[in-house]
């Protein structure tokens, strides 16, 4: 991301930068600043000057932004990290012709979608899109080392290594790492014998059909929404038991997302998280290589644990009012996997 905003500004000689409100992009100085969250980004100012916010899937404030034509780029998650949130119909490729009307380089992080995740190769396959910019890690190695790098247009390369005065323009200390790309290597191999983007499509479609139901099961489930093998289940207030939801949650906004997490955990030995800061979604993102079996087991445990947190009994009710306590006690660690 550092490397997409850098040479993004250099091959346009614009300086501002338009992100989205809600996004992550990463905890460096530059991409801290495209960061939509202040959960992560209190304490460490000030930060790149000239970067604007706007709202996810609202091409209206995104030209209103674009059209002074002085923006670098657009940096801009396929599907919101946070909460797992999907753009609307013609919302990815709308933006990327605002980008292209108005001479700012459209750039897609694919660091957390790419590889498989969301059961294309990447996520831009699913809106037929092509960025100029795209940022991946994360699964590149399959996880094993760890990897980055940038994808870009050849404009966009021709524009910044333009002559052997600046050749040498852009680099880093690890970069390149021969491990970390043979590692690349060995898990692009992996995709394409083991078939993973089409195993990600299709246990995808198996996952949302076996707990979608859980909406009309269960009054505390709200909604159920993923992309391949990028999932959440976002939980609400019940109408039963609504005096200690709101109790719970005035003391720790997305609390009841814990009593989720904690039992699925151990009770059943699935490791999930907690989708953003203060939020009552649980994602998802299992490994491409699970079976129908991990799908099922999945299903059943949490539709156990959905169960028992909407009760919200006097021992959930007890562990919930010591998590809010202690959260409010200290300032919360945020983390991101």
């Amino acid at each position: 991301m550092e490397a997409a905003i850098k040479l993004g500004r250099a091959a346009t000689g614009r300086g501002r930068v338009v992100c989205v409100e809600h996004a992550f992009h990463g905890l460096t100085l530059g991409s801290l600043s495209v960061n939509g969250e202040a959960a992560f980004t209190d304490r460490f100012g000030p930060y790149l000057p000239g970067v604007a916010r706007v709202p996810f899937d609202d091409l209206e404030a995104l030209e209103a932004e674009l059209r002074r034509e002085d923006v670098a780029l657009f940096v801009v998650e396929p599907i919101l990290g946070k909460g797992v949130i999907l753009p609307s119909d013609g919302y990815m490729g709308g933006a990327q012709e605002l980008c292209r009307r108005y001479g700012t380089l459209f750039c897609l992080d694919e660091v957390q979608t790419g590889f498989g995740r969301t059961g294309r190769l990447f996520a831009a396959e699913h809106w037929g899109l092509e960025p100029d910019l795209m940022p991946v890690a994360k699964s590149l190695s399959g996880g094993y080392v760890p990897v980055g790098a940038l994808l870009m247009s050849d404009a966009v390369y021709d524009a910044v290594f333009d002559s052997l005065e600046h050749a040498f323009s852009h680099g880093s200390t690890f970069a390149p790492n021969d491990y970390a790309t043979v590692a690349g290597l060995a898990t692009l191999r992996e995709l394409d014998d083991r078939d993973l983007v089409g195993a990600s499509a299709r246990l995808g479609e198996l996952l949302l059909a076996r707990t979608r139901p859980l909406v009309e099961r269960y009054e505390v489930v709200k909604e159920v929404r993923g992309l391949g093998l990028m999932w959440a289940i976002e939980f609400g207030e019940p109408d039963k038991g609504r005096t200690t939801w709101r109790m719970l949650e005035k003391m720790q906004p997305g609390i009841f997302a814990q009593l989720v997490v904690v039992p699925l955990f151990t009770d059943h030995r699935i490791l999930s998280q907690v989708a953003g800061h203060r939020v009552n979604v649980v994602k998802g993102l299992p490994s491409l290589t699970i079976t129908e079996e991990d799908v099922e087991w999945f299903a059943g445990a949490l539709d156990e644990v959905v169960g028992e947190a909407q009760k919200l009994g006097r021992s959930m009710t007890s562990f919930a009012l010591r998590a809010a306590r202690a959260g409010r006690t200290r300032k919360p660690a945020v983390t991101r996997a």
